[in-house]
């Protein structure tokens, strides 16, 4: 092999280099006991002895959300030493299916993307169940813009006095990505919101836990607290210190975000070095050419 062809090699390498075969991305939520709290539902079949100070309402939400695009390919402009990227068809899959569920249990719809074919060679589900959530990318011989996202709300109505615990358990993978899974858990709060997250600390996964209430009164103070357990057990107790009963909503949230890595210097260099070399044998090529073809 020439020196040219070992350049060339080198560079393509370097391409090659951004994608990882089978990277899998994953966050999960999985509700402890398998259930919502036993806040009052309306219905005799969860509604007993056993039920909190406070009900849930009808009002709520659930959504899961699949995107994603194929990195073709990626290479240095000669002319402004920029990293361009070449980029497939865009991927879009919403609540596929999309189901209530029993009373203490957080529905069903899901969303999907299947890959490899024609139009991507990325897999991206997500997944809303009636006590689980899942995000996942998974990467087959190409990198990707991809996403995925599978959230749930639920409002609530908390009596004058009374409190209840929001929990679950919350996993996260990474499999065959360069940099590994570095997670730490957060918390967040304020006079009105909380939410504890347990993700990644280069944002790829996450998996979070939320509380927001309103109606507040002047007096109204340590509504939030938190715990994590382990095994990944994250918990969120609103309290109601007021003697008025106290409106809001829980939510839980399970995203995956995957992007193109940037390029390391020495990969840069390459890049620039298998460019210019390029550059050069075309010239090379050309004038070689016009010499050929001057008249004898």
């Amino acid at each position: 092999m020439n020196k040219f062809s070992f350049m060339v090699a080198a560079l393509a390498c370097g391409i090659a280099s951004f994608a990882h075969a089978n990277t899998t991305y994953d966050a999960r939520f999985a509700l402890e006991d398998g259930r919502l709290p036993f806040l009052r539902t309306g219905s005799p079949a969860f509604d007993g002895p056993h039920s909190l100070g406070g009900e849930w309402t009808n009002r709520g939400s659930i959504d899961a959300t699949a995107n994603s695009r194929d990195l073709l390919s990626s290479a240095v402009n000669p002319d402004t030493g920029v990293l361009e990227h070449t980029w497939g068809q865009s991927n879009h899959s919403d609540n596929m299916h999309r189901a209530g569920g029993p009373p203490i249990y957080m529905g069903e719809s899901h969303a999907y993307i299947n890959g490899p074919n024609d139009w991507t060679h990325t897999n991206v589900a997500a997944t809303v169940g009636w006590s689980t959530l899942r995000a996942g990318v998974e990467l087959t011989d190409r990198q990707a813009d991809a996403n995925a996202r599978a959230t749930f709300t639920r409002d609530f109505s908390l009596d004058a006095h009374s409190s209840f615990t929001f929990s679950g358990f919350a996993t996260l993978d990474i499999v065959g990505d360069a940099n590994p899974l570095s997670a730490a858990t957060t918390y967040d709060t304020n006079g009105s919101f909380a939410s504890l997250t347990l993700g990644d600390l280069f944002g790829r996964v996450r998996t979070t836990i939320g509380a927001s209430i309103w109606g507040l009164g002047s007096s109204l103070t340590d509504i939030f607290s938190y715990s994590v357990g382990p095994g990944g057990l994250l918990a969120l107790t609103i309290t109601n210190n007021s003697d008025a009963a106290l409106q809001g909503s829980i939510n839980a949230g399970t995203y995956v975000n995957v992007s193109p890595p940037i390029p390391e210097p020495e990969t840069w260099l390459l890049l620039l070095a298998g460019a210019g070399i390029v550059g050069f044998t075309a010239r090379k090529r050309k004038a070689s050419d016009a010499v050929m073809a001057l008249p004898a």
